[in-house]
């Protein structure tokens, strides 16, 4: 994109809208409410009219900001928006792939010598394939002549497999088992992650993440699917999706020199209105009564159909969905856990992301429930938030009044992760800078942030925009409500079933935290039960782990189907207890003693 272009509008048209139109991925996590103050833009020439303020601070207002979602475009104006352009920088993940299987993947290459054609007998080239019952691609089919005369009639043919239709999506000249290839796709909310998989030796080639493009109209499901209702903003979300994955596969392949059409199979686990979004099916009944998505199992696509940059008859699978706020992100995570686990322990898994999933297990059931955790955890609506990238705080701790932290990439700060965060909190709750109500004592390191109190983590001369690195009462609260969503859900599902914490065996932790999650520092904050750490394991990105088991497995893909009939959903919004235990939940550790005995109120 060049630095400069000339845009035209209609009169009255929204900044926010045009700029998106044009192509800069401006950031409005709210949706275009005005709440995040992502989406500021400065108004070098000329004016706009605006409807209000937002949360854009007093200084950016002097310097000539305005939301661009508030402002309307009535003359001619100049803008600048750097500071609004999400930035959409590849990471690496923090938990890699180390699942042992012997590969049996969703396609297959059989190389085989065609047979020598014979006149008079009325046969033809499909025949002397060896194959009766044919599925076949037309584009493949009109090629078919040329293809197995090409060399000596040795060819190579790429099937589906378990499909008792022999469907054949590709059909090539020569011997072309060694490139083999296939995509495992995590579709979060606010991070999007692709991983490489050589489908004939089952090893991992490399994995990629970015920040998932449609955060720019919305930090979590439920203001996605709003923004969807409005005209074209459904196709938008759609194109926003398939272009972040697009970019990946383009920067996966590109590092690694392998060609597009050597992918042949696709596998997406999302929870459900992401899975909605990215095939364009409106999500609009997900969030109404009776709470109802489209479709939860939904049948294989070709990759042409959805737009992705790979070979176009490649099969694309998703992982079955359960209810409107459990998808086949939780399915795919459960598979995880299976390879985990003992089959006679009561386990607890816990996907913390935007949106907080939880399920429990026991021998021969599964309970599962989604909570409104918010995306704080993942950096997103704290005000120096980011995600686990190049230059986040991960960990954090204080002794004698000094405060010590260290960063991903080992340069200098840039942000604070999810990681980062709750150690934070953990440190100034359990050093008395703050209460058990998420308010500030008096400290030296505390500052005015635009009128509201703010401590300081990292110094203006330690950062490499030479801008303070802070944490507000506003994110603390964002935090508190992220850790109530979930610990409430884990207590309400537990009651349910008539059990206690000390009843669960073994937890296990999934979500886009980047860096090792400090366990004790998670349940002095109230987040996790107060339960021995070691009962607890961290698993990574278990909905991209799950789907590369499917990918590489028949076994495991049949698997995804057996787990997700056998979820029992839990709807939160129907128990009555629920806001009761969420309302106690928004204190540190929580408004009831009795639950945390203080195991460790000193954590270094």
């Amino acid at each position: 994109m060049s630095t400069q272009q000339t845009i035209n509008v209609h009169p009255g048209e929204n900044l926010c809208q045009a700029l998106k139109s044009a192509g800069y991925p401006v950031d409005a996590q709210c949706g275009g409410q005005g709440t995040c103050g992502r989406c500021a833009v400065k108004i070098v020439e000329g004016n706009v009219t605006t409807t209000g303020k937002g949360l854009l601070s007093t200084r950016k207002q002097k310097e000539g900001f305005v939301l661009s979602c508030l402002a309307g475009v009535y003359a001619d104006i100049v803008v600048d928006v750097q500071d609004a352009v999400s930035k959409n920088t590849f990471g690496q993940e923090d938990v890699p792939f180390n699942y042992s299987i012997n590969p049996e993947p969703i396609t297959e290459k059989v190389c085989l010598q065609v047979k020598d054609a014979t006149g008079g007998h009325g046969q033809s080239d499909i025949e002397r394939l060896g194959i009766t019952a044919v599925d076949i691609p037309l584009g493949e089919l009109c090629k078919l002549p040329d293809t197995i005369r090409a060399e000596n009639g040795i060819v190579t043919l790429t099937r589906i497999t378990g499909d008792n239709s022999s469907s054949i999506i590709k059909i090539e000249s020569g011997e072309t088992l060694h490139s083999h290839f296939g995509l495992a796709c995590d579709i979060g909310t606010t991070t999007i992650a692709v991983r490489l998989v050589n489908l004939r030796s089952g090893l991992v080639v490399d994995t990629r993440s970015a920040y998932n493009r449609q955060i720019q109209n919305g930090a979590d499901v439920i203001t996605r699917i709003i923004y969807s209702q409005k005209d074209g903003h459904l196709s938008q979300l759609q194109r926003q999706a398939i272009d972040s994955v697009n970019d990946l596969i383009a920067a996966l392949l590109n590092d690694h020199d392998i060609s597009s059409q050597d992918i042949t199979a696709v596998i997406f686990a999302g929870n459900t209105t992401m899975t909605h979004l990215i095939l364009g099916i409106n999500p609009k009944y997900i969030r109404e009564e009776p709470y109802l998505p489209v479709v939860k199992n939904l049948p294989r696509f070709r990759a042409r159909e959805m737009g992705l940059h790979v070979y176009p008859e490649a099969a694309v699978l998703f992982s079955p969905c359960v209810g409107s706020y459990v998808g086949g992100d939780i399915t795919a995570g459960m598979l995880c856990t299976r390879k985990n686990s003992d089959a006679d322990e009561i386990q607890l898994f816990i996907d913390i992301g935007t949106n907080g999933e939880l399920v429990i297990s026991g021998p021969d059931w599964n309970i599962g429930c989604a909570c409104s955790a918010g995306p704080a955890f993942e950096g997103v609506g704290i005000r120096n938030g980011m995600r686990a990238a190049e230059g986040a705080i991960c960990t954090v701790k204080m002794s004698g009044g000094d405060l010590n932290y260290s960063v991903l990439g080992a340069k200098q700060p840039c942000g604070i992760c999810g990681s980062g965060l709750i150690e934070l909190v953990a440190e100034l709750f359990l050093n008395g800078i703050i209460g058990r109500d998420g308010k500030f004592n008096r400290h030296p390191r505390i500052v005015s942030v635009d009128n509201i109190p703010g401590f300081v983590v990292a110094q203006s001369d330690e950062t490499p925009n030479n801008e303070l690195i802070v944490l507000t009462e506003q994110d603390i609260a964002n935090i508190l409500r992220a850790k109530a969503a979930i610990f409430s859900a884990i207590r309400l599902l537990l009651n349910n079933l008539g059990l206690t914490f000390e009843n669960i065996d073994r937890i296990y932790i999934a979500g886009g935290f980047g860096c090792s999650l400090n366990i004790k520092k998670a349940i002095s904050i109230g987040l996790f039960p107060d339960l021995d750490a070691n009962k607890f394991s961290y698993l990574g990105n278990t909905s991209l782990n799950g789907a590369t088991l499917a990918l590489m497995s028949q076994v495991y893909y049949k698997q995804l189907n057996e787990i997700a009939k056998s979820l029992t959903y839990i709807d939160l919004s129907s128990q009555p207890g629920y806001m009761d235990e969420y309302m106690g939940a928004l204190f540190l550790p929580h408004t009831d003693e009795n639950l945390f005995q203080g195991r460790y109120k000193s954590v270094q």
